[in-house]
């Protein structure tokens, strides 16, 4: 796979396509990190402080998190994540449960879709659901790469424990 963070020749320098491409980026930087694990080791959380911290669960809790930000937050559609009040980090556990290629898959179609759903929203309207304080969408699009790059930050770490592997 090759991954670029700047558009491509004669690419679009604009506001969407630079937040598209870095989005894009990083999504595809969180899948590199747990492509070519074993399932064994995808499972693995090596820091007994973060006991769902594997790689698999980490890409798992993303697709959730991308889905959850569009479909609840913006459209204000319902909740049909995996988490419950008894188990609010749910979405780490069905990393570990589903096989691998599933858990990659699922969430390489997420992030397909989340950029679509971003090449034609209004970044200036406001989220459907309120929080704290009124979000634009534009906002929940810079969170994505926030929180993707930041994960990123932990899938080196976990992949880089699990099998040496570094860079890039």
């Amino acid at each position: 796979m090759t991954r670029d963070d700047r558009p491509g020749a004669g690419g679009d320098w604009d506001e969407r396509s630079l937040l598209l491409t870095m989005l894009e980026y990083t999504q595809q930087t969180a899948v590199m990190k747990v492509k070519g694990l074993s399932p064994e080791l995808a499972r693995t959380a090596p820091l007994p402080t973060s006991p769902r911290m594997a790689p698999a669960n980490v890409l798992n809790h993303l697709r959730w998190v991308e889905w959850s930000w569009v479909h609840v937050d913006i459209l204000d559609e319902p909740d049909q994540g995996p988490w419950t009040d008894e188990n609010p980090d749910a979405e780490f556990d069905e990393g570990s449960e589903l096989p691998l290629d599933e858990v990659i898959r699922l969430y390489e179609e997420e992030a397909a879709a989340t950029r679509e759903f971003f090449a034609d929203a209004d970044l200036d309207a406001v989220t459907a659901r309120k929080r704290v304080i009124p979000l634009t969408v534009r906002w929940v699009l810079l969170h994505l790469i926030e929180e993707t790059a930041r994960h990123n930050g932990h899938l080196d770490i976990l992949r880089e424990m699990a099998d040496g592997e570094v860079g890039d």
